[in-house]
């Protein structure tokens, strides 16, 4: 059954007071212990489920008592809670911050990688691009740095960029991934231009109309556009041929042409659209051989 939004909340709203009346119980059951730590709350409600309320907490007592109030752990545990929750933003935050109080530099450049991929699932290109850059040149250790070059050809082949994924994958060491046929092909699939193809359909429109359409994937779309638009043509053409110049005129240019242009844009966009699925093809199939995937 589907609960309404008011319902959600107080279910929330009731699993807050809960986790609070248990800690005021436990901490009433044990007098001589001292109070429980805010960090432990934060966990606490981890556990239950309530990353937003985890992540409220933990600003809470960050603002209060200064970043070392939060564990470097818990903090990752709330940002990586708040990334499943599909909150990229507030997620790094913690992550930065889990990251920058960790002593071990190994475990802070893991942290800081996997900063990198929420922002990579958020679409934050650039971001996730700057975050994999400085590990793979400072990181701590060999086999990190391998695997924020790696994450970075990930990064420039989700954001498609052709040429700078080709770049990537070229500079990674020898054996990382197949030389062959197969994968020229796809960086070729995905360095398409793809505004020079939709000029390419749209001109193929304009000499003939659909056939732009035809030949971008779409027939269906292409034999439309060219029975209107042969339609329109035919019936300007006896309209002069009968001398009615003045209604060949309204239905050519007030009618016909909106038609004509219209196919014109229709062309563009099946070979636009094209295009697009051909690069995005090609992308999922170099996340896979580059893997894992983020």
């Amino acid at each position: 059954m589907l609960m309404s939004g008011g319902s959600i909340l107080r279910r929330r709203a009731a699993v807050l007071a809960g986790a609070w009346l248990a800690i005021g119980a436990a901490g009433a059951a044990r007098a001589a212990e001292p109070a429980l730590p805010g960090d432990l709350f934060v966990g606490r409600l981890l556990r239950l489920g309530l990353s937003d309320e985890a992540g409220i907490e933990a600003r809470r007592l960050m603002l209060e008592n200064g970043a070392e109030a939060v564990a470097p752990e818990t903090a990752y545990r709330v940002g990586m809670a708040l990334a499943v929750e599909g909150k990229p933003s507030q997620a790094v935050l913690f992550l930065d911050q889990a990251a920058a109080a960790t002593e071990d530099p190994t475990r802070a450049d893991q942290i800081q990688l996997a900063a990198g991929v929420v922002l990579l699932r958020g679409k934050e290109f650039p971001h996730a691009l700057h975050v994999f850059a400085r590990v793979e040149a400072f990181g701590a250790d060999a086999p990190t740095r391998a695997f924020a070059t790696r994450l970075r050809c990930v990064a420039e082949v989700m954001a498609h960029d052709g040429a700078a994924a080709r770049a990537c994958i070229a500079a990674l060491p020898a054996g990382a991934v197949p030389r062959d046929a197969a994968l020229d092909a796809l960086l070729g699939a995905l360095e398409v231009n793809v505004r020079a193809r939709a000029i390419a359909g749209g001109i193929l429109s304009a000499l003939l109309p659909g056939l732009g359409q035809a030949t971008g994937g779409a027939p269906g779309d292409g034999l439309l556009a060219l029975v209107v638009n042969g339609g329109f043509a035919t019936a300007v053409y006896f309209l002069i041929a009968d001398g009615s110049l003045a209604g060949a005129s309204l239905l050519g240019l007030g009618v016909g042409l909106r038609y004509y242009f219209g196919n014109i844009h229709n062309g563009a966009e099946a070979w636009r659209a094209t295009a697009e699925r051909k690069r995005e093809q090609a992308s999922r199939t170099l996340i896979r051989i580059l893997g894992p995937a983020p």
